[in-house]
C-alpha cells in the first residue's frame, strides 16, 4: 500500500529546500575523494554538512576494523559545509570499505580503490576541464570509471571558481572560492561512486581563481590553502614530496609524477619566468635525483607557441628556452602531461631536442563546452578537437624501455585516437632497483595535527 501524498509532502519540501541551498544537483550523501594511495597509507577528503557529527573506519573483507591514524576537520565560518581530512594505515594487498557514521549510525559506505598493483605497471587516467555547470556529458565520468584506472590525474580547470553561473563570471574572494569547491564536490558524480578511484590534482587558471591568472592574483595563498583542503594530498608523508609551489612529486612504483604549478609564480611579463625561481630549482634537482620514468604535469601546455591561448612556450618564450636547455642535460626520461580547453593530442619532438624520444600528451575538456580550434601544430602526431574526452595511459617499465599505450576516449567510450609510444631508458633496471631500495628504507612519520581547525 502506497504512502499518502500528504505524509510525503513535508519530506519533499525539506528535500527541495536542501537542494536549493546546495546548488544545482540533488546528491544527498557525503562527498568522498580518495587521494594519495600508496604501499602504507590512504588519504581521504570528505565534504559534509557542518551539522553532521561524523566518524570513520576502514573495514576489510575479512572483518578487521581500522581507525584513522590522523583526522583534521576544517571549517569555515561563512559556510555550512566542512571538510574532514583523514589518513589510514592499511595493508595494500587487502580490500577495504570506508564506513561513515553520523552519531554512530552508518550513513555512507564506499569501496576503497587499491591504487597501483605492480610497481612496473601503472594504468593512469588523465582529465581536465570539468565545469560542473556544464551538464551535457556527466555520463563520461561513468565511462572513465569503467576503464578501471589505478590512478586519476586531474590536470587543471576542475573547479571553476571564477564562474557565478553557466554564463557569468565573478570576481573571486576566499569565501566564493570555498563555495565553488563545495559545489564542485557535490555536483560531480565522481565523488559519489560506490567504488573510489585514487585522485591527484594540479590546478590551472580557473581553479586558481581568475582567468589567465598569474603571480599578481591577490588571493593566491588562500586559494592554495583551499585547494589542499579539498584534495586529499597534504597529510601523507610517504611517496609525496611537496614543492615550494602548489605541487610536488608523487612516487607511484617505478614512475614519478611531477605536478608543476603554472600560476603562482607566472610572470605577467613575456620576458619573465613561468614557474618561478624556487619551483624551477626544486624541480630540476628532484628530476636529477629520481631517474625513474617521469610525467611532468601542468594545467596548460608546455609547447604552445603555435596557438593563441596559454602555454609555457607561448607566454614566456625566453624562459621556455632555458627550461628546454635544463631538461636536455638531465638524463631522466620524461613525458609531458597537460590539459587544454580545446583538444586532446599527442605531440612528438625530434630526438635532437632532448637527446631521447620525447612527447607531450594533452587531454582536452572532460565536461565542458569543447572549443573547436583549427590550428597548425608542427609537433602533433594525432589529436581530436571540439570533443569531450579523457585519456587512459597504460605504462610499463621493462627491458630498458618505458612503454606507453595512450588512448583518448569520448563520452560513450568511443576511441578518438590511440598510439603506442616507447622511450628508451639507459640502465633502466639498475636505476629502478636502486630507487626501490631507497624508498623501502623510508619510515612513515605521522604528524599529530589538531582535530579541529577553523579557517
Amino acid at each position: 500500500m502506497g504512502i499518502p501524498f500528504v505524509r510525503l509532502l513535508p519530506f519533499l519540501v525539506f528535500l527541495l529546500i536542501g537542494c536549493a541551498q546546495l546548488g544545482t544537483k540533488k546528491y544527498t550523501k557525503v562527498s568522498v575523494l580518495q587521494g594519495i594511495t600508496n604501499s602504507r597509507e590512504v588519504e581521504f577528503s570528505i565534504v559534509a554538512e557542518s551539522s553532521k557529527e561524523l566518524t570513520f573506519e576502514l573495514r576489510s573483507q575479512e572483518g578487521d576494523i581500522l581507525k584513522p591514524e590522523e583526522i583534521k576537520l576544517v571549517e569555515r565560518d561563512t559556510s555550512n559545509y566542512s571538510v574532514h581530512k583523514i589518513i589510514f594505515a592499511r595493508d595494500p594487498q587487502r580490500e577495504y570499505n570506508l564506513f561513515i557514521y553520523h552519531k554512530g549510525t552508518p550513513i555512507d559506505q564506499r569501496l576503497v580503490g587499491r591504487g597501483q598493483r605492480k610497481s612496473d605497471k601503472l594504468r593512469l587516467a588523465a582529465a581536465s576541464g570539468a565545469n560542473d555547470y556544464y551538464e551535457k556529458a556527466p555520463q563520461i565520468w561513468d565511462t572513465l570509471a569503467s576503464k578501471s584506472p589505478e590512478y586519476l590525474v586531474l590536470v587543471g580547470n576542475v573547479v571553476y571558481t571564477d564562474a557565478a553561473s553557466p554564463t557569468t563570471v565573478q570576481v573571486t574572494s576566499p569565501d566564493l572560492i570555498w563555495k565553488r569547491y563545495v559545489e564542485m564536490r557535490f555536483n560531480n558524480p565522481l565523488f559519489f561512486r560506490e567504488k573510489l578511484i585514487p585522485i591527484h590534482a594540479v590546478w590551472s587558471d580557473h581553479d586558481y581563481g581568475v582567468k589567465n591568472g598569474n603571480e599578481n592574483f591577490s588571493h593566491k595563498k588562500e586559494s592554495k590553502d583551499i585547494f589542499e583542503i579539498f584534495f586529499a594530498q597534504d597529510l601523507g608523508a610517504e611517496n609525496w614530496t611537496k614543492s615550494p609551489a602548489n605541487g610536488g612529486l608523487l612516487n607511484l612504483g617505478d614512475f614519478n609524477l611531477f605536478f608543476l604549478d603554472g600560476r603562482s609564480f607566472r610572470s605577467h611579463h613575456a620576458e619573465g619566468m613561468h614557474l618561478g625561481l624556487d619551483q624551477s630549482a626544486w624541480f630540476y634537482s628532484k628530476l636529477k635525483e629520481e631517474p625513474s620514468p617521469a610525467f611532468i604535469i601542468k594545467g596548460d601546455q608546455f609547447f604552445g607557441g603555435h596557438h593563441s591561448y596559454g602555454s609555457y612556450e607561448g607566454d614566456h618564450a625566453l624562459d621556455f628556452s632555458r627550461f628546454i636547455g635544463e631538461l636536455k642535460i638531465i638524463n631522466t626520461p620524461f613525458v609531458f602531461l597537460t590539459g587544454s580547453p580545446s583538444m586532446s593530442e599527442i605531440m612528438q619532438f625530434p630526438r635532437s631536442l632532448f637527446g631521447i624520444p620525447s612527447f607531450e600528451i594533452t587531454t582536452g575538456p572532460i565536461q565542458e563546452n569543447p572549443l573547436l580550434i583549427n590550428e597548425t601544430n608542427p609537433w602533433r602526431v594525432v589529436g581530436a578537437s571540439g570533443k569531450n574526452n579523457f585519456i587512459i595511459i597504460d605504462n610499463l617499465a621493462q627491458d630498458d624501455h618505458w612503454f606507453l599505450d595512450v588512448t583518448s576516449f569520448g563520452p560513450g567510450g568511443e576511441t578518438q585516437f590511440r598510439r603506442e609510444l616507447a622511450v628508451f631508458i639507459k640502465d633502466l633496471q639498475n636505476n629502478l632497483i636502486e630507487i626501490r631500495k631507497k624508498r623501502r628504507s623510508g619510515q612513515r612519520r605521522y604528524r599529530k595535527a589538531p582535530r579541529r581547525k577553523k579557517r
